[in-house]
């Protein structure tokens, strides 16, 4: 599309929900875990809250939640292929810079692009 001679992108708007840890191991290691999604964000959103409820863990906050409960959660969400193209996670080293790595974890999950397969 072209207007006033510059090229206008089409707008897509999306959901980006984002939770890190780490930031109590002084820089040895920082996980950032990102959901994306588009036009799905009820049915992803309802999909957590089902695997809430049937792992235990319910609305309780992650580290209050039993270590047994978190686990099934996450075993019920990996299981899920509805899942399969929304969840992202990026892993630091040696790093303080919780804010720039947080941001640039959340730049790398909008930008992503679902690898071609090739073949030879």
């Amino acid at each position: 599309m072209m207007y006033n001679k510059m090229w206008v992108m089409p707008i897509k708007k999306i959901y980006c929900y984002v939770d890190e840890s780490g930031q109590d191991t002084k820089g040895r290691i920082f996980v950032v875990s990102l959901v994306v999604v588009d036009q799905d964000r009820d049915k992803i959103l309802n999909l957590c809250e089902q695997s809430e409820k049937i792992s235990g863990k319910r609305k309780d906050k992650w580290g209050e939640a039993k270590h047994k409960r978190r686990m099934r959660y996450l075993r019920y969400i990996f299981a899920d292929d509805r899942f399969r193209e929304c969840l992202r996670y990026v892993v630091f080293q040696r790093t303080r810079d919780y804010d720039t790595a947080t941001i640039a974890a959340i730049a790398s999950a909008i930008n992503w692009k679902k690898p071609r397969c090739t073949r030879r």
